[in-house]
């Protein structure tokens, strides 16, 4: 299970409980921005949680970190705390100092696009973007941002916005020795995260929701076909939270090599995007009508899980890879490497 019980996710999850109450998201997608929350945030220095002490932070250990990220999930913030935390990590990577405000990230040659033009979540909030090159193993800082925002169309009640990158000149920049695949195992291991927690928070919605709601003189919970729909959708969360877990792990104990988490970061994705189809199918069925109105909270956590799903690839592209890769592996190897991650290719 993801740690939530360190002190880091602890702050993280009263500030959560404080401040991000049920109506926030829906105030947010209104066009209320909750200031309030990411001040606070940032006031107990948690989107630092990732930098060295060195650089300003305070270097904390990766699986409280995933505990505030579980905690900022499941109230569905509408605040890029995931986001800051990794461009900040990225920017401690080359020894630069943390982004000055909120920060999203972008991956050159990334599967949705990458430069010149790149899809940036919270891209309407942030006030700068961190850049990763591996091919001229640097990272690069970009501020000024509104001349280059292209507002576009997004699953996610967060937004994704477009930013235009040419002749647009970075504020900063440094080497760093990370590889494509360390990053992605980070950003990957991130997302299963906040997805599984998603899941959870919208699977104990369902449950409250039948569980109050009668038809034919008895509450929806009683019904077979409702206790099956559930059922199912339960179990797969449980898988997810499993494959978070196992991922979050897995980078917790290479953080001086994230690379070396890519295997199990991308089984997560493999899992939980599948995971995905089987759960928001049904907690939408069972809720009926409500379900789909913009008024009830389900949206906040399925359109989150839809979008989430499709960052970076879905899983049938991350499928795909990780296939490649078994189909290049030696044969006595390959179990080894379906259960210990650690792969030897042939």
């Amino acid at each position: 299970m993801i740690n939530t019980e360190g002190m880091i996710a602890q702050t993280a999850a009263k500030i959560y409980g404080d401040l991000c109450s049920r109506e926030v998201p829906h105030e947010s997608e209104a066009g209320k921005y909750p200031q309030g929350l990411w001040d606070a945030l940032t006031e107990n220095g948690l989107p630092l949680a990732w930098v060295s002490e060195q650089n300003g932070g305070f270097g904390a250990d990766y699986d409280e970190v995933f505990g505030a990220i579980w905690a900022s999930a499941q109230a569905a913030s509408p605040v890029p705390f995931a986001e800051t935390l990794i461009a900040n990590w990225l920017l401690d990577q080359a020894n630069l100092p943390p982004a000055d405000g909120s920060a999203s990230f972008a991956i050159l040659g990334g599967p949705n696009g990458g430069l010149p033009t790149a899809d940036i979540p919270f891209g309407a909030h942030v006030d700068q973007i961190v850049m990763f090159d591996e091919a001229l193993g640097e990272i690069a800082l970009f501020d000024n941002l509104e001349a280059a925002r292209i507002d576009v169309d997004s699953l996610s009640p967060d937004g994704a916005t477009r930013f235009v990158f040419s002749g647009h000149r970075a504020v900063s920049s440094g080497k760093t020795g990370l590889s494509q695949r360390g990053v992605e195992a980070l950003i990957l291991t991130v997302r299963a995260v906040q997805m599984a927690a998603a899941m959870e928070a919208a699977l104990n919605l369902s449950i409250a929701y039948v569980s109050e709601r009668e038809q034919f003189g008895r509450p929806l919970s009683k019904f077979q076909a409702i206790q099956q729909q559930l059922a199912v959708a339960a179990s797969e969360c449980a898988a997810a939270t499993m494959a978070a877990t196992q991922a979050a792990s897995s980078i917790a104990q290479h953080r001086d090599d994230p690379e070396k988490a890519w295997h199990e970061a991308v089984v997560a994705k493999v899992q939980i995007g599948h995971s995905v189809e089987a759960v928001t199918v049904p907690f939408h069925q069972v809720h009926g009508a409500m379900g789909y109105t913009q008024e009830y909270d389900l949206h906040h956590y399925t359109r989150r899980l839809w979008a989430w799903r499709d960052a970076l690839g879905n899983e049938h592209r991350w499928s795909a890879l990780l296939g490649a890769e078994l189909a290049a592996t030696a044969p006595a190897n390959v179990w080894k490497g379906v259960t210990t991650g650690e792969w030897v290719a042939s």
